[in-house]
């Protein structure tokens, strides 16, 4: 049936178009059923989405689109299109066979994703996707298979340099900001970091949340190419990009689940690292109690995986283990977290120590890898950028070439502090509770809110000394995470021994 476009300000989040009742009856269609909009002429393009059925917003002879599908298939106002009742991709047999264990082939991989990327899958058709890699896993040979499929997926950065440096930490570790330390140090030693980074799958913030506190971080890909051939570097979400498109639609339905399957975090990183050229990359596994990852022999089968992975595609890989057992800086949250950054970079102000010294190691790790430090000097070398300046201005280069400037931050308005009922030791402080307390008062889409950790494990406090600050955009907010807080119960504090 053809149907003329109407736009309504409407921003789904995914494409979604709406009928009225009596056409979709005429249609056979139902409310959440798939439907296929074709647009009319010689080049014709097409796209799968759900629909909604409603009365009186949209007539007989239209249809609504939400701001995704318009730019999608790049439609005008008052537009015809051929609208009809779509049927099952075949890549959901194969997504319900992986669900009962079975072994997915590279064409049943490629079929997946080019449906997900197309929108021929709908959100909850993903979310089985995401569940069956989690419940049954992955072997070897399927994750290279995701890989391919992920690269085949969008495109891939051009920058003609030899040596294109990239660093990951796997997550799970509260605060843990390094990233725009590490890629500040690392460029102003002269090497090329093209930083794509994802927004906050089940962390208070991804490094893309805490740089758009002062930059813009959504480029395509050609200005992104142009970007890094100004500045050497990039701090940006890997979204808008068009590299692995399949990758950050499967990210936005693990960050509603709040899963992250090993076979999807492992496809996920790699791809993106070969996307962008990189061909040297250090990653880094943080793990212990309360971490994403808590065991030892977890994190060392990781990386033996990752250093397989790196041999299979011929890269240079180096895998560090570091200590996730709490969290890292003071602050949590996308706007606290920068805080920490700019009191690191600054050789003027005073940061975390934990912070400085994370990130000064893994810089160092990268510069020795990519020929710039020797072996052993490597943190010497990022010591010396850090402390002179030279990273702090090659910060302040590539925020302004993303649009943005350095200015004073402050966290939401809104506040309360948690007080220690006791003295004694802290021997204790979980991430997965305070990421889970820190999304309570509204991370990370309330950039500003989030909290402050006053102390760190192994530190002696007395009683009715500041231990944690909540900041939040409403009170309300507040009130709702002390009630958790109550209940989480995330420092543990071992009573101080009497003489």
């Amino acid at each position: 049936m053809r149907l003329k476009v109407k736009f309504l300000k409407w921003f789904a989040g995914v494409p979604v178009a709406m009928l009225n009742l009596k056409t979709a009856q005429r249609l056979g269609i139902h409310s959440r059923d798939r439907i296929s909009i074709r647009t009319l002429g010689k080049n014709p393009k097409e796209l799968s989405t759900v629909v909604g059925l409603v009365e009186g917003i949209v007539g007989k002879n239209q249809i609504a689109l939400s701001s995704e599908v318009r730019s999608l298939m790049d439609l005008r106002r008052g537009q015809f299109v051929e609208v009809s009742l779509a049927r099952a991709p075949k890549s959901l047999e194969y997504i319900k066979a992986k669900l009962d264990g079975k072994r997915l082939t590279q064409q049943e991989l490629d079929t997946i994703l080019k449906d997900l990327v197309s929108n021929s899958l709908s959100e909850a058709e993903v979310a089985l996707f995401v569940s069956a890699m989690y419940k049954q896993g992955m072997n070897f040979k399927e994750i290279i298979a995701l890989i391919k499929s992920m690269l085949h997926s969008g495109e891939k950065l051009n920058l003609r340099n030899k040596v294109i440096v990239d660093k990951h930490c796997v997550g799970g570790v509260a605060g843990n900001r390094t990233t725009p330390i590490v890629v500040s140090i690392c460029a102003s030693a002269g090497l090329v970091m093209p930083k794509n980074s994802s927004r906050a799958i089940t962390s208070a913030a991804g490094t893309a949340d805490v740089v758009e506190v002062l930059a813009n971080v959504e480029f395509t890909k050609a200005q992104l190419e142009k970007l890094v051939r100004k500045v050497g570097a990039c701090l940006v979400w890997e979204g808008p990009i068009g590299i692995v498109p399949a990758d950050s639609k499967i990210i936005r339905i693990e960050r509603v689940l709040g899963i992250d399957p090993k076979s999807q975090l492992l496809a996920s990183i790699m791809s993106k690292k070969l996307a962008v050229g990189s061909n040297y990359i250090l990653i880094d596994i943080p793990y212990g109690r309360g971490a994403k990852i808590e065991r030892k022999n977890e994190a060392l089968s990781l990386k033996r995986e990752f250093e397989k992975l790196a041999r299979y595609f011929k890269v240079r890989i180096k895998v560090v283990l570091t200590d996730g057992s709490q969290p890292i800086g003071n602050g949590v949250g996308p706007v606290l977290e920068m805080m920490d950054v700019l009191s690191v970079l600054d050789p003027s102000k005073k940061g975390p120590k934990d912070l400085e010294e994370k990130a000064l190691f893994l810089a160092g790790e990268i510069l020795e890898m990519a020929g710039k430090a020797k072996k052993g000097k490597g943190k010497e070398l990022a010591r010396d950028l850090l402390s002179s300046g030279k990273a702090f201005k090659k910060f302040k280069q590539i925020i302004e070439a993303q649009g943005g400037k350095i200015k004073r931050l402050a966290p939401a308005k809104f506040h309360t502090r948690i007080l220690s009922k006791k003295k004694g030791e802290i021997t204790h402080i979980d991430n997965r509770k305070i990421n889970f307390l820190a999304r309570i008062v509204g991370c990370p889409l309330d950039k500003d809110a989030g909290l402050f950790i006053h102390h760190h494990v192994g530190e002696k406090v007395e009683k009715g000394e500041p231990l944690l600050t909540f900041y939040a955009q409403t009170p309300s907010r507040l009130k709702e995470v002390m009630k958790f807080y109550k209940k989480q119960k995330p420092i543990l504090i071992q009573k101080a021994k009497r003489n």
